[in-house]
């Protein structure tokens, strides 16, 4: 039984399979059949067969001894370059630095592989003669050894053609027969003109310009704008390992372990790859998630060991664990996956350090949920450096939109067109730019600034009353934030409303968290408060309230929930003694007391909702004040 899946199907495959296996082992690759990453490319392939040799590579199936597995190898088609996509050759780049499978590229000419592929490939080797592999096929399937003659016009042909001429029962003559007309109509589709009409098409494309052809893909953190701490650290970093490789600096002085975390979109598989690129070592980038859905727990530790060891044979390097979440928290009581969750969180223990040491290789997990990874693996000696990646404030949105726009526009001022996107990710920017690309090329003109507002999110438009609300709701935070400021620890800075709303943080209101604030009942409790007062304002000026108080993970009341189970079930500040940890308490309310749970947590936001109210009604005239003044303003700065 031939072992890959394209050895047990058409001629033109199993030619393929055979050309693609001969081709490496005639190379001495026999380490591309045994997995792990490599790349090669393989020059000599005509256009016509690029297609089919993609699905041989695809279809690979290796292994060492009796262990036969499929290799996952992946192929990329370079025999047309006129054809290729802008930036395909730092696509590739980045690709292969992450990749833990084996790639091929396939090319036609030697001079058409590009000068760096070159240099970091693992070797470019000349596609091997297909006239044995052909041979062979026409023996199997109609029982006659073909002539040379024969075995060189079937050559000829592209691969595809070789599953009309070769079928089992065919005679000699009649395969000749076939493979002649194929070529003669091969040939005659090659010399046909092309019609009028594409010919003027394709002379109405405008030329792509330099700006837009120019790399997209930041390769090095200098480049990578928005990024605030992570930013320093990362070349900091760079600093380091430079002394480390120069025998400088010890590897214990390094710190070789950081928390990423944040909202999605924010760039943190990006920043991984401008990290890999400002210190100049290798990328391993991997996925907790993707490990576990390689089945049993033995095929998840078993995966993240060969993870930490393959990282070690190419130290210094920066090994990249994301969605680091999905490891978990032995402190969350999972019934009877709880020893699942041990074994998974004491495996990555030990790879991050334990018996197996770890020097030369940076580990930097990614999450967007760091309230649920085991507090064990975020000490220091292990994951010890967290930082926050937040949305960009309005400095790093312009910088981000200059970034993607690659040097158009440049006498273009951004700040109004960030200021109107308001709060958005990294990737909100960048696809902002791409609709505005996409729609001046249907337009076959150059990009201009109208288009960037063009391709703004449409939002909502509020109406008269639900604008007045909005702007009621953030003056009630600020009103009572100023009172309670002593108190609480949270001092308003800022406040900021739209009329337009086109993302979930358009209206907010920003404080200041004073350090050292005595943690005590009342100090939370007076947060609680200033969470509560958006929705106690309304209720005192409007009469009523609406939605904007919950609904999305960051709503006021759904973190004034968190913080009220906090205060009753985690920080020893509730009814009772008893203490859970931070990563039970989302669990509280529904497992531990049952209804009692709820009904605690209830009359603790009661009052603190009735604490807001009655401080709005003392300062009815002040939230009143405030909200005119955001009604025309938007934007107000806090004294």
């Amino acid at each position: 039984m031939p072992k890959s899946l394209a050895g047990r199907l058409t001629p033109s495959a199993r030619v393929a399979d055979a050309l693609v296996r001969q081709t490496l082992r005639d190379g001495g690759l026999d380490r591309f059949l045994e997995g792990g990453p490599c790349l090669v490319v393989i020059r000599g392939v005509r256009p016509d067969d690029a297609a089919v040799l993609c699905e041989a590579v695809h279809d690979l199936v290796g292994g060492i001894g009796k262990s036969i597995v499929q290799l996952n190898a992946s192929a990329s088609n370079w025999t047309d370059p006129s054809g290729q996509r802008s930036q395909y050759i730092e696509r590739l780049l980045v690709e292969a630095s992450m990749s833990t499978h084996p790639k091929v590229v396939l090319c036609h000419r030697r001079t058409e592989v590009p000068t760096v592929v070159g240099a970091v490939a693992d070797a470019v080797v000349p596609l091997v003669c297909s006239r044995e592999a052909i041979t062979a096929i026409v023996r199997e399937h109609t029982g006659f050894r073909p002539d040379e003659r024969l075995v060189s016009r079937l050559a000829r042909l592209p691969l595809p053609f070789l599953n009309l001429a070769i079928r089992p029962g065919m005679t000699a003559d009649r395969m000749w027969l076939i493979a002649g007309r194929l070529a003669k109509h091969r040939l005659d589709t090659q010399r046909e003109p092309r019609p009028a009409k594409l010919r003027e098409k394709k002379a109405e494309v405008p030329a792509r310009s330099a700006a837009e052809g120019s790399r997209a893909v930041p390769e090095r953190l200098e480049d990578l704008p928005g990024m605030g701490e992570a930013q320093s650290w990362g070349l900091n970093l760079a600093r380091d390992l430079e002394e480390y490789r120069a025998g400088t600096l010890q590897w214990s002085d390094i710190e070789s372990g950081m928390l990423l975390h944040g909202p999605p979109g924010t760039g943190k598989t990006l920043f991984a790859r401008a990290l890999a690129g400002s210190c100049g070592v290798p990328l391993h980038a991997h996925s907790i998630a993707a490990w576990q859905a390689r089945g049993h727990l033995g095929d998840l530790l078993k995966a993240m060991r060969a993870a930490f060891d393959e990282a070690r044979k190419t130290s210094p390097c920066i090994l990249y664990l994301d969605e680091l979440d999905s490891v978990g928290s032995r402190d969350e009581p999972l019934g009877d996956n709880a020893s699942y969750q041990r074994q998974v969180v004491n495996g990555l223990l030990e790879c991050l350090d334990g018996a197996a040491q770890r020097a030369g290789v940076v580990v930097v997990g990614a999450t967007n949920k760091p309230e649920v990874v085991d507090p064990a693996v975020l000490r220091p000696g292990r994951l010890g450096k967290h930082i926050e990646v937040r949305h960009p404030d309005l400095p790093g949105r312009i910088g981000i939109l200059r970034h993607h726009l690659r040097g158009e526009l440049p006498e273009t001022d951004l700040a109004p067109i960030a200021d109107e996107l308001g709060e958005a990710s990294g990737a909100v920017l960048a696809q902002l730019v791409r609709d505005a690309r996409g729609a001046a090329r249907r337009h076959r003109r150059p990009l201009a600034e109208a288009d960037l507002w063009t391709a703004l999110p449409p939002g909502v438009l509020l109406s008269d009353a639900a604008y007045r609300r909005t702007c009621v709701h953030e003056a009630g935070h600020v009103v009572v934030g100023r009172e309670l400021a002593e108190v609480s620890g949270l001092v308003p800075t800022r406040v900021r409303v739209r009329r337009r709303v086109r993302d979930g943080g358009a209206n907010l209101t920003n404080f200041d968290v004073a350090e050292g604030t005595d943690q005590s009942r009342e100090c939370l409790e007076a947060q609680l408060i200033v969470m509560l007062a958006g929705l106690a304002a309304e209720e005192v000026l409007l009469g009523s309230r609406s939605s904007l108080s919950g609904g999305t993970s960051d709503a006021d009341l759904v973190r004034a929930t968190r913080l009220a189970a906090s205060i009753e079930f985690s920080l020893g500040l509730g009814g009772g003694l008893h203490s859970l940890p931070n990563a039970a308490v989302a669990r509280v309310e529904v497992t531990r007391d049952g209804p009692l749970a709820l009904d605690r947590i209830e009359r603790l936001l009661a009052n603190c909702l009735r604490e807001a109210k009655l401080i709005v009604e003392r300062r009815h005239d002040e939230v009143e004040a405030l909200s005119s003044r955001l009604a025309k303003a938007q934007d107000v700065v806090l004294a």
